[in-house]
């Protein structure tokens, strides 16, 4: 039986996998910033110039991006698990659980969802052992 437990934020997810009594960690980091900037506006410095206008809508969309393809690296990253619990500090858990409901392979897998802060990876390890579904 393959039990995997993530604890995940948009920064980076730590992965315990206990299969057949051997467990492993592996942490996987985001490149995703922690919230996207706006850059600095250019163009003429008079009022009644022509003035640049920041996309803020262009910039979340790319940053919403950059997170699903996170979830999507640590979804390849799990493979088939039994049994998959998900814990985390704040929305990312939901957001992460929700791509995982979007894969076939995945569907049928029971899903555990725990609110938790930030965890030692030997405190996310005992989670896992001790989880029950």
């Amino acid at each position: 039986m393959k039990k995997v437990g993530i604890w995940i934020d948009h920064r980076r997810a730590v992965v315990v996998t206990i299969e057949n009594g051997q467990e492993s960690i592996n942490t996987i980091e985001s490149d995703v910033d922690r919230q996207p900037r706006a850059a600095g506006r250019s163009g003429n410095p008079t009022k009644w110039g022509p003035q640049a206008t920041i996309n803020e809508r262009r910039i979340e969309e790319n940053y919403r991006l950059h997170v699903v393809n996170f979830y999507k690296d640590v979804i390849k990253s799990i493979g088939k698990p039994d049994q998959l619990l998900v814990m985390g500090p704040a929305q990312a858990k939901r957001e992460f659980a929700d791509e995982v409901e979007k894969m076939p392979d995945l569907r049928s897998v029971p899903l555990k969802i725990e609110t938790v802060d930030k965890m030692t990876d030997p405190q996310i390890a005992a989670m896992v052992r001790t989880t029950h579904f």
